[in-house]
């Protein structure tokens, strides 16, 4: 009996694991781990930079956030020898705490008890104790065990020279911050995937997968099969490659080459459905919309009433919130009148300005 050889192409499906933000105690020291592995901020910096969606949710809320800019009596116009401006520095601080709900600085005073320079200090190198005290410094969390910088955490009233103050958000009862958008990590996840989905769409010439059946093809060698598999791959797949023709040369008709398409059961239709539950999520996650984002709801494109609607109250039940929020921990850190975010007003234009405050009313 003639032994037949079946050749496949494998097809591994992968399931990313999405990790949890969980505190405990680290084995043998003394700070508490952030994350089951200790690595939850670098997660979600990561899901930040590669979701195009999550990228432009935070870049619009910090935009509405500092508004028409800041107005300070800090003493530092310049904060530190890196030539940060009191704004620029503000401005780190609001973006981390949109991606990790938090935000850390270190506070540095001369020899009279002044603060003489302020440094932002980038979340994913720290982390604290159970008793919040201490704070723990590494660009090398993830490299196993490494010893980190400790230093005094910064109180109100303390007069240490070098301390770093860490603030975790009104969100968490643990030790680390708890992000708005913590509920729809894995739709975050999954935007992220969306850019693949298209490109594979691309690469694979936007035609269902097919199975092309060789007349006498179990007497091939494996080694010859994998020549005319990647021969097929070169000049087919791909977007140079679509709509290419592919001849066949037979002898007869019960020798020819044979192409069956496979159905594709409906899978733009799911994608588009996934799609949509995705970003209306992490919309929910955000307590914004796509109005707010610049897009029009629906083909009529934008509306700019309803625009003025939806930023009102968007103003008023997130935007200043978050303000007051910030402005209240600056202050009670810097000093009373340290920042005042200016209100956000739209230029529509000089015939056109309309205090956005009275709408609501």
């Amino acid at each position: 009996m003639d032994k037949k050889i079946l050749k496949f192409t494998t097809i591994v499906n992968e399931t990313k694991e999405i990790p949890k933000l969980v505190c405990q105690s680290a084995k043998n020291a003394p700070y508490v781990k952030y994350g089951e592995n200790n690595d939850f901020p670098n997660y979600v910096f990561e899901l930040y930079n590669n979701s195009s969606q999550f990228n432009s949710i935070v870049e619009t809320m910090k935009n509405y956030i500092l508004g028409n800019g800041i107005s300070s009596n800090f003493h530092l116009k310049i904060v530190n020898r890196k030539g940060d401006s009191f704004e620029n520095f503000i401005e780190k601080l609001i973006y981390d705490y949109l991606i990790f709900a938090g935000f850390s600085f270190q506070i540095t005073r001369n020899k009279l008890g002044n603060i003489s320079e302020l440094n932002w200090i980038d979340m994913r190198n720290v982390r604290t104790n159970e008793d919040e005290d201490k704070i723990y410094y590494s660009t090398e969390w993830n490299k196993g065990r490494r010893v980190p910088k400790v230093y005094d955490r910064f109180t109100i009233g303390s007069q240490f020279p070098t301390s770093i103050f860490y603030y975790k958000g009104r969100r968490t009862r643990d030790v680390y911050p708890t992000p708005m958008y913590l509920a729809a990590l894995t739709s975050l996840e999954i935007s992220t995937q969306i850019p693949e989905y298209h490109l594979n769409n691309l690469t694979n010439g936007f035609h269902p997968s097919a199975i092309v059946n060789f007349c006498n093809g179990s007497n091939l060698s494996e080694d010859v099969m994998d020549e005319i598999e990647d021969s097929i791959k070169e000049k087919f797949t791909g977007v140079k490659n679509a709509s290419k023709i592919l001849l066949s040369f037979n002898d007869d008709m019960a020798h020819r080459t044979t192409i069956e398409r496979l159905p594709d059961d409906g899978h733009v239709d799911i994608y588009n459905t996934l799609k949509d539950s995705v970003e209306k999520d992490i919309y929910t996650a955000f307590r914004i919309n796509k109005l707010l984002m610049g897009n029009g709801e629906d083909s009529t494109g934008f509306n700019k009433q309803a625009y003025l609607e939806s930023f009102a109250l968007y103003q008023k039940t997130v935007i200043q919130p978050i303000q007051n929020e910030i402005e209240q921990v600056i202050n009670g850190v810097l000093g009373e009148g340290a920042l005042h975010f200016d209100e956000f007003q739209i230029d529509w234009g000089a015939d056109e300005d309309q205090d956005t405050s009275k709408i609501i009313e």
